[in-house]
C-alpha cells in the first residue's frame, strides 16, 4: 500500500522521533511509505477566494508553494497519515497550515451524510485517513484531538479511518497494531 506521512516539524526532533517510529510501524508490514515534513513558514495561508472550487476546480489558486503538489499526492496515495503534535487539542501549526489548504479536495455544494450538512466528494475516493496525535498532554485534549480528526475524517469520507493520541513513541508502539489493522481491512 502507498501511503503518504504528513508530519510537523517537531515529530522529526532527536528527542520525540515520532515520525520515524511511525514510519517504521508501515514498512515493517511491508508498504510503502512517502514522508513530507510540513512547514507552515513554507505555505501561503489560505486566503479564503475558493478558486479552488470555482476557477481552477480541485487546484488552489496559490501557485508559490508545495501545496498543490502535497494534494494531489494525497489523493494518489491508499492511505494519508496526519502526525501532529497536539496543541490545545488540535493539530499542531505545521499540520493545520496544510489542512486550511486541502480544502480543494472536496466540492463547495452541501448534502446530506449521515445526517448531518457536509461537502460532497469531488473524487470518486479519498484515501484512508489516520491522524495520530501525540504529546504530553491531558486526557481531555486527548480527547479533543481524536474528536477533531474524526470530524476531519467526516467531511474527506475516506472508506476507513482511525484517529489516536499518544504520549510518545513507546505509547505508539502500544498503539501501532491498531493503525495496521485500519489498512488491512481495506486490502
Amino acid at each position: 500500500m502507498n501511503i503518504l506521512l504528513l508530519c510537523d516539524r517537531k515529530s522529526s526532533y532527536d528527542d520525540v522521533q515520532m515520525s520515524v517510529a511511525v514510519q517504521d510501524a508501515f514498512q515493517r508490514s511491508g508498504h510503502e511509505v512517502h514522508q513530507i515534513v510540513l512547514n507552515r513558514e513554507e505555505f501561503s495561508p489560505c486566503v479564503g477566494c475558493f478558486g479552488c472550487w470555482l476557477k481552477t476546480p480541485g487546484v488552489c489558486a496559490i501557485t508559490n508553494d508545495a501545496a498543490n503538489g502535497i494534494a494531489a499526492k494525497a489523493i494518489s496515495s491508499d492511505a494519508i497519515v496526519l502526525l501532529s503534535e497536539i496543541t490545545y487539542g488540535g493539530f499542531s501549526a505545521d499540520v493545520k497550515a496544510y489542512l486550511d489548504r486541502s480544502v480543494q479536495n472536496i466540492l463547495p455544494l452541501f448534502t446530506m451524510y449521515k445526517g448531518e450538512m457536509h461537502h460532497p466528494m469531488r473524487y470518486e475516493r479519498f484515501p484512508i485517513w489516520i491522524a495520530v496525535g501525540y504529546g504530553d498532554v491531558s486526557d481531555a485534549e486527548k480527547q479533543t484531538f481524536t474528536l477533531l480528526a474524526d470530524r476531519n475524517a467526516l467531511n474527506m469520507r475516506p472508506e476507513r479511518y482511525l484517529s489516536l493520541a499518544v504520549r510518545n513513541c513507546e505509547d505508539f508502539s502500544t498503539q501501532a497494531e491498531r493503525m495496521l489493522q485500519v489498512l488491512e481491512v481495506s486490502a
